[in-house]
Order: C-alpha cells, then sequence, then structure tokens
C-alpha cells in the first residue's frame, strides 16, 4: 500500500564534491541511482502494511544511511514506521508538529547553528541545561529533536555528510537527571540510533556536570561501539571546538567570533514547517504493528534497565 507522489524523479543539486563523497563514502553512483531507487521502491511495495512515500527524494535518504545496501535500507524503513507504530512510543508521536514543541524552542534547548562545520556537517546545539522539568516532560525535548533531525534529513547535503552534535550542559543538575530513566534512554536512543536515516558523525560534550558519569553510564550501555568511537568529552575548553569549526562559524561565547549563539533562526524555520509535518501524519502501518519483536539481545537489555529502575537511579 505504498504511496507514489507525482513529479517524483530525483534531480541531484550536489556539488561535484559531493557527488565523489557520496560515491566513494555511500556507494552512491549517478549512473546507477534511478535504478537503485527503483529496487527499494519495489521491495516497499511488496509490503502491504507499508503506507509511505515512495518518492526518489524520500527513499533515497534510507539509501544514502546503509551505503546503498537495498536489504539493509528496506529494514530500515520498516523499523523507522514500527517504531512509530509501537504503542509504547505513542505519545511521542501525536500531534508531532514544531507548533506543539514552540515552548522548548525558545528555551533555547535545541537549535543549529547557521554555517556547517569544516567537513560540510550540520551542527546541532543542544543545551539540556534549559528545560525546566517542572514545566513540561522530557517527552518534549525528545520531540524537539526528532523534529529537528527530520528537517535536517531532507537536506541532500546533510543526508551525505551526516551531523555532528554539541551538547552543552551548563546548568544541567540532578532536578534533570533524576527524570532519565534507563529505560526511557534506551529507547530514544534505540529510535535515533538504529530508526533514523541520518549518519552521526560527531557528539560534543561541554560543561559536564559533577553528576555527569551517572549520566553517562546510563546512556553508556545503549550507544553502538561506532557512536562511542565518536564521542568527545571537552569540558570548559571551547577551543576543542575550533578543530572542526572555523573560527568564524563558531560562536563568541564558545571561543569563536562569531555572534552569540542563539537558536532563533533555526526556530523560526522550523515553526515555519507545521504543514510538512501535519501533511507526513497520513503515512506509515496500515494496520496497528502492536509491540515490534525485540531480538534476544534488546531483551537482556531490558532486563538491565529495568534493574536500574528498581535501584530508582
Amino acid at each position: 500500500m505504498a504511496v507514489s507522489n507525482n513529479n517524483s524523479e530525483y534531480v541531484c543539486t550536489l556539488s561535484e564534491d559531493l557527488v565523489k563523497q557520496a560515491e566513494e563514502e555511500l556507494n552512491e553512483k549517478p549512473q546507477w541511482r534511478s535504478r537503485d531507487i527503483q529496487a527499494l521502491r519495489d521491495m516497499v511495495n511488496k509490503r502491504a502494511d507499508l503506507k509511505i512515500r515512495t518518492d526518489d527524494a524520500f527513499l533515497l535518504r534510507f539509501l544514502r544511511a546503509k551505503k546503498f545496501d537495498y536489504d539493509r535500507a528496506f529494514n530500515l524503513i520498516v523499523r523507522h514506521y514500527e517504531m512509530k507504530a509501537d504503542e509504547r512510543n505513542k505519545q511521542l508521536f501525536t500531534n508531532l508538529r514544531p507548533a506543539s514543541v514552540k515552548h522548548v524552542l525558545e528555551a533555547g534547548v535545541t537549535g543549529v547553528l547557521p554555517h556547517r562545520d569544516k567537513l560540510g556537517r550540520r551542527v546541532i546545539m543542544f543545551r539540556p541545561g534549559r528545560w525546566d522539568p517542572s514545566k513540561y516532560p522530557l517527552d518534549d525535548i525528545f520531540k524537539t529533536n526528532f523534529l529537528t533531525l527530520s528537517k535536517l534529513v531532507e537536506e541532500p547535503e546533510a543526508q551525505i555528510t551526516g551531523i555532528v552534535l554539541v551538547t552543552d550542559f551548563k546548568s544541567f543538575g540532578w532536578k534533570h537527571a533524576r527524570r532519565l530513566k534507563p529505560l526511557y534512554a534506551k529507547r530514544m536512543i534505540k529510535i535515533l540510533q538504529d530508526c533514523f536515516p541520518m549518519r552521526f558523525k560527531g557528539i560534543h560534550y561541554l560543561n559536564e556536570p559533577a553528576i555527569f558519569d551517572y549520566i553517562f553510564a546510563i546512556v553508556r550501555p545503549f550507544l553502538k561501539e561506532k557512536i562511542l568511537s565518536r564521542v568527545r568529552f571537552h569540558g570548559n575548553k571551547y577551543e576543542e571546538l575550533l578543530e572542526f569549526l572555523e573560527p568564524e562559524h563558531l560562536p563568541s561565547d564558545y571561543g569563536g567570533k562569531a555572534p552569540p549563539y542563539t537558536n532563533e533562526d533555526w526556530m523560526k524555520t522550523l515553526l515555519e514547517s507545521d504543514a510538512y509535518f501535519d501533511s507526513q501524519e497520513k503515512f506509515g502501518l496500515a494496520t496497528a504493528a502492536g509491540k515490534p519483536e525485540t531480538s534476544r539481545k534488546e531483551d537482556a537489555l531490558d532486563c538491565l534497565a529495568g534493574s536500574y529502575r528498581k535501584l530508582d537511579i
């Protein structure tokens, strides 16, 4: 029950350098691109319960995420929509539109730098210390970050170069950390790490608080080794960010020469996208999938997370 889109043929607008990068890193060959997209479309069309977009641009983001391996790209699509249909995630994907998380954006929790880094990657700025847990739940933070990633993944450049996450823990304390339970952390990480068509190329932590070891101990078991290898801890050594950001693109309050950081431009961009996100609501699994099957490894992680929960840490 795939949904086709008119005028869906992909028109490449990438620079020559990005075309070359996509071929070298993602196995994307321009002469075979249409054939590869059609092969994935054929796989989607055979799944009667999938009611999703099948235009070239949409399918291409999944192919790029899995280096043009048809089977892996198709499995990512299935996981993506099973994740959204999972009853346990219902509250995360209900009313998923920027207007519903305007308060999070206004608090400056999540934003995107206006300039890319030295490798052409988009840079997400995440400041969880600006979240007031007494006013809105952790779910709203997740929604804001998911919407941000969903907007960025529309960019062909981001699909190829990936994104970098800079997390500034300034003002983050126990009132925030106590809301992060292992079971919740596992679900959130699985959604972004295993079910989203984005290449996560770097995670940078700033101003790690005294309780950071506790926070990372919760998160670490659920991160893949590839992701862990891309994690960097900086404390207040902002100058280390200059290894991947030009001084002219790094905000002055983080040691650069650009104007002080604000997420106002990104907030405006995201809030103007309500109509687009509303239009995506009609896509998904045609029938309720129920709780997706989990692997033995996932069940073991559930047991581990459950043990932490019993300790109420």
